[in-house]
């Protein structure tokens, strides 16, 4: 039965098919063959609209300072709506600290009518660093730790949470060495 039903099918579509070969063809004018063509009436083509832009990416070795080059459409954005910013001595934006909730570009700048004016400019996490979205996180923050305690950084683990330990108000910070320790654990996967 399985192999009479495709067949059976397949007699209706050419049946079908050939009743359409058998339907009479519209006479085509003299002169001018009818072909398709780009040309168009009065109505105007549809413009093509410009691509949204994209957040630029925060990866597991991605530095300070482009970490700070990548906020700039976004804090560009939020200085045109009115969050206060400040420029920083090397000429880039940065969010403006104040004394009120109404002048403190930290706390505005999280308000739902700023985030929908410009949060599709904020960097975002990569997925291997985004708690949400890798399964694996708490190992690899593990690994991080471990990884900057044997390169030097004074913290100890207390009550399962790592802290900072004897020494590290004198610990000099070592960006190159905690993003490659960060680059090799947070690479979403199990270990």
């Amino acid at each position: 039965m399985r192999t009479k039903l495709p067949v059976a099918v397949l007699a209706v579509s050419l049946g079908v098919l050939a009743g359409c070969a058998a339907l009479p063809r519209k006479a085509e004018p003299a002169g001018r063959p009818e072909v398709a063509t780009l040309e168009s009436s009065s109505a105007a083509a549809p413009a093509a609209t410009a691509p949204a832009p994209v957040a630029p990416v925060i990866r597991p070795d991605t530095t300070t300072e482009e970490q700070n080059r990548m906020n700039q459409p976004w804090l560009q954005c939020l200085k045109k709506e009115g969050v206060p910013t400040r420029t920083t001595a090397d000429g880039l934006l940065d969010l403006a600290g104040g004394d009120t909730n109404e002048t403190n570009g930290r706390i505005l700048a999280n308000e739902p009518r700023y985030v929908q004016a410009c949060g599709k400019l904020r960097p975002v996490l990569a997925p291997e660093l985004d708690e949400d979205k890798n399964p694996y996180w708490a190992d690899d923050n593990e690994n991080y730790h471990r990884c900057v305690v044997a390169n030097g950084k004074p913290l100890v683990k207390k009550d399962g949470r790592w802290v900072p330990g004897p020494g590290f108000n004198d610990w000099a910070p070592n960006e190159a060495m905690e993003l490659e320790c960060q680059a090799k654990s947070f690479d979403g996967r199990k270990g």
